[in-house]
């Protein structure tokens, strides 16, 4: 094969072991056949400048597909073990004895077997292993495979001999290591990191127990100094010491648990003034109150002897 050597439907492709090809197509997709490789196009259907069917079938050795500006569903990989389903994807793929190995480096796959059972592959460095007993994942830095993925996947050890537009930059997914702290719960922190410093919250009281019952607005034992505004049923407060006794229901009373009205003065109905302590006239001294505030006692029983 020379450089800018056409690649067709059915065309087999096959490498020996410093054997390097790197082949675009007409969508953008790039294949590079690796040492030892062996890979034939299956199918290949051109719609304009895109494809509509591309299968790749591999039989051995190492090779690296990029997918192109074709749709997802257009793409598909067959190995002896099982087909590679490709989404926007780049990967590296070895075929041993053991099964078909494979190394992604970009996107994601579908991984089936021939079974049917399947995997999907979507994180960077991502391992999977398709074989007899099914499809299993790993990475490729972890301790079981970072040595081993060196020599595995040729293509990802050096890419200096790669075109720039053929490399994906996939040896650092050789060499970091894999082994990682289990993941932790984290520790719940508060929302307002100053209000939990400043203001902490306060413990919840318990409204049903006795000792934390607040009194009631209108009770005795409550100490708030703002008026209410229900209206009290209590009755009426008894009279102040040494004044007359409350009169609560008596006519043209305003309230104020004190006799009214003046000595001596009629009112309509014979009644001399409008309290309880004014019953209405008395026998011995016509108009005047029997209990008239303020009137001298013994001077007026002085006058009415010095009448009889």
């Amino acid at each position: 094969m020379a450089s800018n050597t056409s690649i067709f439907r059915d065309d087999r492709l096959r490498a020996n072991s410093s054997g390097n090809a790197q082949i675009r197509l007409i969508d953008g997709t790039k294949i590079v056949v690796g040492p030892n490789a062996d890979v034939k196009i299956d199918d290949f259907v051109i719609t304009g400048q895109t494809v509509s069917k591309l299968t790749v079938s591999a039989t051995r050795g190492a090779f690296r597909f990029i997918s192109g500006r074709s749709k997802s569903s257009a793409y598909s990989i067959r190995t002896p073990n099982g087909t590679i389903g490709v989404r926007g994807t780049a990967f590296d793929v070895t075929i041993t004895p053991q099964g078909t190995n494979v190394a992604l480096l970009r996107g994601a796959i579908n991984a089936c077997d021939r079974s049917g059972r399947c995997q999907l592959v979507r994180n960077r460095c991502d391992y999977v292993l398709i074989g007899r007993r099914g499809v299993k994942q790993d990475r490729l830095n972890s301790d079981a495979l970072r040595n081993r993925s060196k020599s595995l996947f040729p293509l990802l050890v050096n890419e200096s001999n790669l075109n720039r537009q053929f490399r994906q930059r996939g040896s650092g997914c050789t060499v970091k290591n894999a082994r990682l702290a289990p993941d932790r719960i984290p520790e719940q922190q508060p929302r307002n990191i100053f209000r939990a410093l400043f203001s902490p919250r306060q413990p919840t009281a318990n409204l049903n127990s006795p000792e934390r019952r607040s009194p009631e607005p209108n009770s005795p034992g409550s100490n708030s100094s703002e008026p209410s505004n229900s209206v009290s049923s209590s009755p009426e407060p008894a009279a102040q010491s040494g004044g007359a006794p409350a009169s609560a229901g008596v006519p043209n009373n305003p309230g104020n648990g004190n006799a009214v009205g003046n000595a001596g003065e009629r009112f309509s109905g014979g009644s001399r003034g409008n309290s309880a302590n004014a019953p209405g006239q008395s026998s011995d001294s016509p108009g005047r109150s029997g209990s008239t505030p303020g009137e001298n006692r013994q001077a007026r029983n002085q006058a009415e002897r010095r009448n009889n």
